[in-house]
């Protein structure tokens, strides 16, 4: 299992060309199209001799799923990422975000985080298990999906409820985690071990419409603006698990950060405040109003309007729980009728598992000094479909960032995403020591 440093080179530059050419195929969701990118996939897998299966969930909504088989004798693996990226803005990039291009050692374009060098990572594993006739004692399966930046609909979400069979693994390795960020005592890597629910609802306001030029006291838009304002200055009971203890520990943070009292002190002396808004949302459920319609001409009082809140639930409550806490308060202020547009349930993963334990072990065979912390994601990623299947899912790209920690972030989704050549090659060479031991 040992690969000459001129070898990783040759596999740096081989996955430095397939991640450009993946960048440039164009999969904004909406509407994705991801059946361009399962295809080129395809292609460099069928020319080492891989048998995979596309399907479509719908039209042109490709995925993709190809198994190196093992002989039982050690738990099996799943590697997947998503084929789909968020739209970008092409007027604030430097380089066009579908170009690829490669300025000096670092690749430019949506996805290149985000998270088609996942992709290519895996991939170029998949292909190095079999290039190296490694005897694998658990299969190894690489899938990529579509739509994981619209919910998973027609992607991991589809597949595993159709297409089970075939991706089913005993353990998941997937994106959300993995970056590694430089800390006073060393690196400290994150990995996603937990992640919060899902509960978007529609609050609908109705009131007496009338002429603007007599306003009166039952104006459905003012209720709106009442109630997004408790909504937006609301801050719900702190709720601490394992995950957010250690998360804090690893950071050296001020443990009093988890008392009721003391937290927003605590929270405000975080230099990062991007470090501390995150926390903040690991603490507690959240409600957040994002999207507000009603009135269609401004000398009309509207009749109903709507506001959308973005609720995310931590785990040990069901998703439902968030419309009781909004219920509770809101039911002295203000009257409404709700409309459930989606919802997830929260999902953990163990912190003890022989592959956690291998991913701890294996950074610290990089760097004695460097440590692996779980945190919880508190957005979404398609981990949650494995976990409620009862697999251990951990979102884990590894990667050493450069810079603030803030700015890593405001790439993904933001302008100008872009990652190093050295990065890409780091993450391909960590997840091949964790692959190829825990699957031989």
């Amino acid at each position: 299992m040992n690969i000459t440093d001129r070898k990783w080179e040759e596999v740096k530059e081989e996955a430095t060309e397939l991640l450009r050419e993946y960048i440039r195929i164009d999969t904004t969701n909406p509407p994705g199209n991801e059946i361009e990118g399962a295809k080129f996939l395809k292609q460099v897998l069928e020319k080492e001799g891989f048998d995979c299966n596309i399907f479509e969930s719908e039209k042109d909504r490709g995925n993709i799923i190809t198994r190196l088989k093992g002989t039982g004798e050690n738990p099996s693996l799943l590697l997947i990422s998503h084929i789909d990226v968020v739209p970008a803005d092409e007027d604030k990039w430097e380089y066009h975000p579908f170009s690829g291009e490669l300025v000096g050692n670092t690749i430019w374009g949506r996805g290149a985080l985000d998270c088609k060098s996942l992709g290519i990572a895996e991939l170029m594993v998949m292909l190095l298990l079999k290039r190296e006739r490694i005897r694998l004692k658990g299969d190894v399966v690489l899938a990529a999906t579509a739509d994981e930046e619209a919910g998973g609909k027609y992607g991991a979400e589809w597949v595993v409820k159709e297409k089970f069979p075939l991706i089913k693994t005993d353990y998941v390795i997937n994106e959300g985690g993995g970056d590694g960020i430089l800390t006073d005592k060393g690196y400290v890597f994150l990995c996603q071990t937990a992640e919060k629910g899902i509960y978007w609802m529609r609050l609908k306001f109705k009131g007496r419409p009338g002429h603007g030029s007599m306003p009166h006291e039952d104006n459905c838009i003012a209720k709106m603006a009442k109630a997004i304002n408790i909504i937006s200055s609301y801050s719900s009971p702190i709720k601490v698990n394992d995950v957010v203890e250690k998360f804090v520990e690893g950071f050296n943070i001020d443990k009093k950060i988890f008392d009721q009292n003391l937290s927003n002190q605590i929270l405000k002396s975080i230099e990062d405040k991007k470090m501390a808004y995150w926390i903040n949302a690991m603490m507690r459920n959240t409600f957040s109003p994002n999207i507000v319609k009603g009135g269609k001409k401004t000398n009309v009082i509207p009749s109903e309007c709507y506001l959308e809140v973005d609720s995310r639930v931590l785990p040990g409550y069901e998703p439902e729980y968030a419309l009781e806490e909004l219920r509770k308060l809101l039911k002295d202020i203000v009257e409404f009728e709700v409309e459930i547009i989606q919802k997830s349930i929260p999902s953990q993963s163990p912190l003890e598992s022989p592959l956690y334990e291998l991913l701890e072990k294996t950074i610290n065979d990089w760097n004695s000094k460097a440590e692996l912390i779980p945190f919880m994601q508190v957005g979404g990623t398609d981990s949650r479909f494995f976990r409620e299947k009862g697999i251990p899912a951990y979102g884990f790209g590894p990667l050493l960032i450069d810079g603030p920690y803030g700015e890593h972030l405001a790439m993904v989704h933001g302008h100008n995403e872009k990652i190093s050549t050295d990065n890409l090659l780091f993450m391909i060479k960590t997840l091949w020591n964790i692959v190829s031991k825990f699957c031989s």
